[in-house]
């Protein structure tokens, strides 16, 4: 079991941060040590905050992460209730397929610019290798 700040330290997401996806039910409300207001984290917890945290990276929405917290959508697949519906289950792949297509086409721009600037890079080391050494410095 881990303390707030533990979590905070080992995922680099703020205390604050873990607090705010409580409230709005983005992870499940932790468990308290004996009886106090602390909190601790399981294992578990870990998983989800990651999965969590790098759908927020490659950009999700955090309405969009909250559909996934519905149903316990965050569950490992071992911990995956064998009572969610047909309907559960599309709504949670057409979710990741709209991401995965996001990513798809944020990939392809980045290539796309990635190329633009090699290109660049070649014009501008042509330019600077047909120069005189004594042009590397503004020198004339």
């Amino acid at each position: 079991m881990y303390a707030i700040g533990e979590v905070s330290r080992m995922t680099g997401i703020p205390a604050s941060t873990l607090r705010y996806y409580e409230s709005i039910s983005l992870l499940p409300e932790p468990q308290r040590a004996d009886g106090s207001q602390a909190r601790r984290y399981t294992d578990s917890d870990l998983k989800i905050i990651a999965f969590i945290d790098g759908l927020k990276k490659t950009g999700m929405r955090l309405e969009d992460i909250a559909l996934f917290a519905e149903d316990g959508c965050l569950l490992t697949r071992q911990e995956l209730p064998d009572t969610w519906t047909a309907q559960i289950l599309s709504k949670r792949v057409d979710l990741l397929t709209k991401h995965i297509n996001h990513l798809q086409e944020q990939i392809a721009h980045l290539q796309c610019v990635e190329r633009i600037a090699a290109e660049r890079r070649a014009i501008y080391a042509d330019r600077l290798s047909s120069l005189p050494p004594s042009g590397l410095n503004g020198e004339r």
